[in-house]
């Protein structure tokens, strides 16, 4: 990004600043997060200290939701001629860099932004987000915040009680969030801090009874299902749900664990457990059934309408113009189901003679290759690890000496020191350590030689 002059907002000094007035989706989709982060435009003035965002006009584009937004900022001053002129001009990039057939009515008419926060609020809205809802996020964080400097756990106790309608699922996300980024940033004593807060949550809230509750049932499943073993018989798998049947929750966990045996085979078993029952036991295993079966419709309309939406993403991807990009904005959704939907699709053409669509999907798969390859420092690493001795790391140190670097020794040696941290076996740490010395001699005597 070029770098210009600007008066400092303190002081009037002049400061050298990259300033950044488009926020293009178009062109960059990571345009929106970076624009509601606030982390553009800071400055640093050498002369007085200041430290913050420079105002500068702003013009955001979303071409999907057909949303142009401007906002001139009152602090700088200018006249409406001058304001028009200054937005014209960053509004005449997004339209020239877009091909005529998407060049649309809405691009003639953009919306004017009187306040920055109204043009986060705007961007927002159109993403579902309310003020309603901003307003009730900014209450959690408050209410966070007081629970962290609660003086104990009584307080918050009471604190909790006096707000609980704070207290749901958007809380307790929000909750994880913060004490994941303290751990991520080192921040231990946050980090503690929240902790205590979430447990103090999961104790004095209706909410976290229900999360205490879900966590328990979890528990009891994974128990059962190590008690089950690798290759459990039908019996003891039916026996398993039966055990589980008058406890709603373990029933949910265990039928979402268990779905791919709940078929014709295992029903026929349970109603044969059924047949052979009498009272009361007869009338709750045929609870049971009617349960399951209920639950297997409910998980069955969740994995497909996954497939579905999975399917869908794959077609936007096959129909980009520009693939790489496609692919970078459906990152969240590339996993083994997308993988297994490519290839399926990959199948399909070939069957269908389509060679079109076919080297489509070939491209996509080399392109998805490459942007999950391993780093060529980390694939070296590998490899060095699998080599079968000194000979053949020698081979390959050689093959690439622009990577065997003091950057590149300090990361083997470290992997050294998280394997034997983590306990690895014996075998793995001693390969470990022979390739990153071999790699270190090696290292030093090109060093020496250059």
């Amino acid at each position: 990004m070029p770098k210009t002059q600007i008066p400092c907002p303190q002081c009037g000094q002049p400061v050298v600043a990259e300033i950044r007035q488009v926020f293009d989706l178009n062109e960059d989709p990571a345009a929106k997060q970076t624009l509601l982060s606030g982390a553009f435009n800071i400055i640093q003035c050498p002369y007085c200290g200041f430290q913050g965002r420079a105002e500068a006009p702003i013009v955001y584009h979303d071409p999907e939701k057909e949303l142009l937004l401007t906002y001139y900022p009152p602090a700088l001053g200018r006249g409406r001629d001058e304001q028009e002129k200054a937005l014209g001009a960053l509004l005449n990039q997004i339209i020239n860099r877009l091909p005529p057939e998407k060049r649309k009515a809405y691009l003639l008419q953009p919306q004017t932004m009187l306040t920055f926060q109204g043009l986060v609020e705007r961007i927002l809205e159109a993403d579902g987000i309310t003020k309603e809802m901003l307003k009730a996020q900014e209450d959690r964080v408050r209410l966070i915040e007081r629970l962290m400097t609660a003086s104990g756990d009584d307080v918050r106790k009471t604190i909790l009680e006096q707000e609980k309608a704070l207290v749901d699922a958007d809380f307790f996300l929000l909750l994880q969030r913060l004490i994941e980024a303290a751990g991520m940033g080192g921040d231990r004593r946050s980090a503690e801090a929240l902790l205590a807060v979430y447990n103090a949550a999961v104790e004095h809230s209706d909410y976290g009874q229900k999360i205490k509750a879900q966590q328990e049932a979890v528990k009891a499943v994974e128990e059962t299902i190590r008690k089950l073993g690798a290759r459990p018989t039908l019996d003891a798998v039916v026996d398993a749900f039966v055990a589980a049947a008058d406890d709603d929750l373990q029933l949910q966990a265990l039928a979402g664990t268990l779905r791919p045996v709940m078929d014709y085979t295992f029903f026929q078993r349970l109603s044969e457990r059924i047949d052979a029952a009498s009272g009361e036991e007869k009338a709750r295993l045929e609870r049971l059934r009617e349960r399951l079966l209920e639950l297997g419709k409910q998980f069955d309309k969740i994995l497909t309408e996954e497939l579905e939406a999975r399917r869908q993403v794959v077609e936007k991807v096959l129909q980009a113009g520009d693939v790489e990009k496609a692919l970078r904005e459906a990152a969240p959704y590339i996993d083994e189901i997308f993988l297994s939907l490519l290839e399926e699709a990959l199948q399909e053409a070939r069957k269908q003679g389509d060679l079109q669509r076919s080297a489509r999907i070939n491209q996509v798969l080399e392109i998805l290759d490459k942007m999950f390859a391993p780093p060529p420092e980390v694939a070296l690493i590998e490899d060095l690890l699998k080599a079968p001795d000194e000979a053949a790391r020698h081979k390959l140190l050689e093959a690439h000496r622009g990577l065997v670097n003091e950057a590149f020794v300090q990361q083997m040696a470290a992997l050294v020191g998280q394997l034997q941290q983590q306990g690895a076996p014996a075998e793995t740490v001693r390969r470990a350590h022979e390739a990153y010395q071999q790699a270190m001699r090696y290292y030093m005597s090109h060093s020496v030689h250059l």
